[in-house]
């Protein structure tokens, strides 16, 4: 797709909405996973990356989840089901994967 300008539009990060669809406590989070960091203080969610797809994800307690940093759709629906899987692994069983957006 090429404007008028003859500027040509490139997509750089897609910013997805999950719903995990179950409450989650975040110190837990913060104190099992090594890729995650929470401080209450100054944002009310855990602070998680991946290395493949390179992506963030802030997890709030009522279990939504924001991912950024993915390049596509397709990665971020992929690092979602990563995330989910990362949670799943440290004990939260309720936890099941629903892209919002």
């Amino acid at each position: 797709m090429e404007t008028a300008a003859g500027i040509i539009p490139e997509l750089q990060n897609v910013v997805a909405t999950v719903s995990l669809e179950s409450e989650l406590d975040l110190k837990e989070i913060a104190l099992k996973a090594r890729n995650a960091e929470y401080n209450p203080r100054r944002f009310a969610a855990v602070i998680m990356r991946i290395r493949e797809p390179k992506t963030t994800s802030l997890i709030f307690a009522s279990g939504k989840m924001v991912i950024t940093g993915a390049r596509s759709e397709e990665l971020a629906r992929s690092a979602g089901r990563k995330f989910a899987k990362i949670l799943i692994k440290l004990g939260f069983k309720d936890v099941k994967f629903k892209v919002c957006h």
